[in-house]
């Protein structure tokens, strides 16, 4: 009995051995086998057979784990098959075996910057500056790294010369506007965006309408408006979101006529928002339509009867029409109410 457990064992432990001396074969360089895998991956790649091409491409790479060629072809075929993540990881073996490689190096740089890696795009970009000098794009994309890190110092900086390499780069010029717009510097953004667009009239709607409200925060109001309606001619598809901030535009830009026919119009649609009341009712004040704006402020106070501003306001307006008596009365009542309102007592324009 012993004998056989014994036996067993024996016979155990060679299957390990066996199995072990396998494994240890599988993993030891072997230049002619990873040239054999090699070859047949080639012809599987020539013959449009790219998953086949890439498992004797990893077979070979098995067995010649350093060769930054193998790592290069992985790379090639992971591409055309849209797998980008051994992509990347067979681009970095293959950088990392052999850094010298301008063409490795600035694809894995391309890959890191198209999939938003954007501390990797900054730190390889650097190193594309040393190994290959000139090399174009490469300030666009610090430039964008930076911008989506939300540095925009250095955004900016990289874009200027992102646009001194390619003057004719619209989305450069796009994310410089974008960058001083986030830093609430709209007027100095406002040549960026109109020189994107100048260069790039395909670019989609949105970004008039985005610009059409750079202009307005600007002050420019006339042109805001040309720009709304440019938006509109691109085909935006336009809410009520819309329609609001250029009936709005329109009262900045002393065209009440306008802006209020498109607030009443909004006004059918959702009667019982309040916000859009109001703003009618401050466009029909500024006007000089009292009447008119006592009447939204009214309809206000009628779903919210606590609604001291708006109380306050219709008491202006009368003052606004030569009935002191009245107006000063509601305007007490008002600042009863809310007594912050107290620092308004004496202005006899919108608060």
């Amino acid at each position: 009995m012993k004998r056989a457990i014994l036996i067993s064992l024996l016979g155990t432990g060679c299957l390990s051995l066996a199995y072990q001396n396998t494994a240890t074969a599988a993993v030891t360089p072997n230049k002619d086998s990873a040239t054999y895998y090699y070859t047949m991956g080639k012809q599987e790649y020539n013959a449009r057979k790219y998953s086949n091409a890439w498992r004797y491409f990893e077979k070979a790479s098995n067995f010649d784990p350093s060769s930054a060629d193998l790592q290069r072809s992985i790379a090639d075929v992971c591409l055309i098959m849209n797998k980008m993540a051994p992509a990347i990881k067979a681009l970095e073996n293959a950088n990392r075996m052999k850094p010298e490689d301008k063409e490795v190096l600035w694809k894995l740089t391309q890959l890191y910057f198209t999939y938003s890696n954007w501390e990797k795009t900054i730190e390889f970009c650097q190193k594309v500056k040393q190994q290959i000098p000139g090399q174009k794009g490469v300030p666009f994309m610090i430039g964008k790294a930076y911008y989506s890190m939300q540095n925009y110092g250095k955004g900016i900086e990289n874009l200027r010369q992102a646009i001194k390499e390619e003057p004719e780069n619209a989305e450069a010029q796009y994310l410089i506007g974008r960058m001083l717009v986030l830093m609430s510097n709209y007027k100095n953004a406002v040549p960026f965006y109109e020189r994107s667009l100048q260069l790039d009239s395909t670019t989609q709607p949105t970004r008039y309408y985005e610009f059409a409200q750079v202009l307005a925060t600007a002050e420019d109001y006339d042109k805001s408006i040309i720009w709304f309606q440019k938006a509109l001619d691109k085909g935006y598809k336009a809410r009520d979101d819309f329609y609001m901030n250029m009936a709005y535009t329109f009262a900045d830009a002393k065209k009440s006529d306008k802006a209020i026919t498109m607030l009443k119009e909004l006004l059918e649609r959702r009667p019982q928002d309040l916000g859009l009341l109001a703003g009618l009712a401050d466009v029909c004040y500024h006007a000089g339509r009292y009447k008119d704006a006592i009447g939204y402020w009214d309809r206000i106070l009628a779903y919210d009867d606590k609604n001291a501003r708006s109380l306050y306001m219709i008491g202006l307006s009368y003052i606004k029409m030569g009935n002191d008596k009245d107006g000063t009365l509601l305007c007490d009542r008002a600042i009863a109410m809310d007594p912050s309102l107290a620092v308004l007592k004496h202005q006899k324009t919108m608060p």
